[in-house]
Formats: structure tokens, C-alpha cells, sequence
């Protein structure tokens, strides 16, 4: 597989975004049983998003980031990527919000970023690393967190059978654009925790249902042929989730707490 490097995630980044697709977007994650668990948890923890500082890491467009500035969060994107960050100018400006965006390397962040922050958190990140670089990785997740602060770090899970037959096909046809990506069970992120000395956290997912879109037909061709999403948030409904979603949905996410 590809090495992941700035230079492949410019070339993941660079396109051209219309201000529609970026509403219906943050709409469509809005209304995602992931958002609404971890709007839930937030609500719990830290009783509400106004005056929370939060950090994005391996930002991309920085959706869910763009989440928490609607609800009055201070927002801070980072990532390695130029045109990732360009992506996220784009996404920010065209709902309306702000976030502070960053370039820098997760692996090595400046010292004036670490424990400055309420929440901080990755969709799509860390299983795009291996070795010791895949500790450190998720460390520097609770290293940029106050104590007790709140991390999230969402993941692709292993166990969700959709997903791992769409990447085998689309691996072995040469259409597998993200480099390097090495999915998670629930057992590997437990034992991260126990690594890094979290002993508070728990675990959640998107919707089991929902994953199915890798393998469905109607949608591949739909891709195949071109044809584009009708882009009104107000045709999307609520997504469903159900008692399976922690243990095979496609996105496994990790919520842990600093001590």
C-alpha cells in the first residue's frame, strides 16, 4: 500500500467543492447517529459546547469541528496537508463559521498546542499508522487535552464486514486512493488506553445499517454513472441506530477521558 504522506493527501484533497454540497454535507453528518452520540456525551461531560476550545486533528474538512463551532465552540483545524486545509478554508466559509486551521504534523505538535484544549479529535486518522508511530498517534490525541478533558478518536472497525470486502475489491481493482489503512477492534484500542493510562473510556459507533452503503449495488452504480446526490438537507432524516453499532458498525469510535 501507498505510504501516507502529505503529497497523497493533496492529491485526496484537491478538488473543487460547490458551497451546496458543503451544507448538504454538515447537514447530512448533523443528522448522524455519530454526531448525535457524541453531541449527547459532550452535553453529559461538559454540560455545553459554548466556551469549549476543541482541536481537530488529520482535520480534512473538519465536519464534525464544524459541528461544535455552530454550537459556539472555539475551533482549531491541524493537519500535514495543504490543500486538506484549503478544503477546510472552503467548508468553514461556505456554512458560515470559523476555526483557527493549522499546519502541522500530528507526530510533532508545538508545544504551545499540548493541554490547551476541552476536547480534541480525529475521524479517519490513526489507522492510517502502524508500528510506534500508531501509540503515538493516539497519545498525542490526550496530550493536547486538559485533565479531564474528553477525546474522541474514530476509527474504522475491523469486524464490519461491509467495509472489509469493499477495500479488498477496491485494492485489488487500484482503486484504493488513501494509502496505507490498518482498522481497529475494540480489544487494540482497550489496551492503547491501558498503554497510555486512560482508564476511563467507552465505546460507540455509526450505524451498523448504514455501513451497508459499501456493498450496496444501487449505490455503485449510482457512483459508476456519475450520478449526482440530491443535495437538500431537507430530504435527509434522522440516521437509525441500533444495539450492534459498538460492536460492528463501520466507524468504531473511542471516547476517553484525561486523567
Amino acid at each position: 500500500m501507498t505510504k501516507n504522506t502529505p503529497e497523497l493527501w493533496d492529491s485526496v484533497w484537491e478538488s473543487d467543492w460547490a458551497p451546496e454540497q458543503d451544507k448538504y454535507d454538515l447537514a447530512k453528518e448533523e443528522r448522524g447517529i455519530r454526531w448525535r452520540r457524541i453531541e449527547r456525551i459532550i452535553r453529559e461531560e461538559l454540560a455545553s459546547f459554548e466556551g469549549l476550545k476543541v482541536i481537530e486533528i488529520g482535520a480534512g474538512a473538519g465536519t464534525n469541528a464544524a459541528l461544535m463551532a455552530k454550537r459556539s465552540a472555539t475551533v482549531t483545524l491541524v493537519d500535514y496537508s495543504s490543500k486538506a486545509l484549503e478544503r477546510a478554508r472552503h467548508f468553514f466559509a461556505h456554512n458560515r463559521l470559523e476555526a483557527n486551521l493549522l499546519r502541522e504534523d500530528v507526530l510533532a505538535l508545538p508545544d504551545h498546542l499540548l493541554g490547551g484544549f476541552d476536547v480534541a479529535m480525529s475521524f479517519g486518522l490513526t489507522e492510517h499508522f502502524s508500528g510506534d508511530d500508531r501509540l503515538a498517534v493516539n497519545r498525542a490525541h490526550f496530550d493536547l487535552v486538559r485533565p479531564g478533558g474528553l477525546v474522541f478518536i474514530s476509527v474504522p472497525n475491523k469486524w464490519n464486514p461491509p467495509y472489509r470486502i469493499y477495500k479488498l475489491v477496491a485494492q485489488a481493482l487500484g482503486r484504493w486512493k488513501v494509502g496505507e489503512e490498518y482498522p481497529y477492534s475494540r480489544r487494540e484500542l482497550a489496551r492503547l488506553c491501558e498503554q497510555l493510562g486512560v482508564r476511563q473510556y467507552r465505546f460507540f459507533g455509526d450505524s451498523t445499517w448504514g455501513s451497508l452503503r459499501f456493498v450496496n449495488p444501487l449505490r455503485i452504480a449510482s457512483r459508476l454513472r456519475g450520478t449526482a446526490e440530491t443535495l437538500d438537507p431537507a430530504s435527509l432524516r434522522p440516521e437509525r441506530g441500533s444495539f450492534l453499532d459498538p460492536y460492528l458498525a463501520y466507524a468504531l469510535v473511542l471516547c476517553g477521558k484525561k486523567p
